[in-house]
């Protein structure tokens, strides 16, 4: 199994109503985009480490779906939203890795 992790760290300014509404977007990349097996999402609690960002952790079943993943129409949608006014991120310091695991 490959897990994707990405961090995106919130701009300043932002809305709660405003990251919400993004975060609901990058929820439903779990309904739309078949290859997600589990998509998990939230701000980050700032316990240790960064506390004004997000972090999204998907799992997919290997390097192929991933791949598939990361061209499907519903993942391009989402990441042209990046770097727009309507972007809710600091897209300069966004941050992901993939990690091979057992599930």
């Amino acid at each position: 199994m490959i897990r994707h992790i990405f961090i995106a760290p919130i701009k300043e300014g932002i809305t709660e109503e405003k990251l919400n509404k993004e975060i609901n977007l990058l929820k439903a990349m779990k309904d739309n985009i078949p290859e997600i097996m589990d998509l998990t999402i939230g701000k980050n609690t700032g316990w240790v480490g960064g506390e004004n960002a997000v972090t999204m952790v998907v799992d997919l079943k290997d390097k192929e779906a991933f791949e598939a993943y990361m061209v499907h129409p519903y993942h391009v949608f989402i990441n042209s939203i990046n770097g727009t006014e309507d972007d809710c991120f600091v897209t300069s310091e966004l941050y992901s890795a993939q990690i091979e695991c057992e599930k």
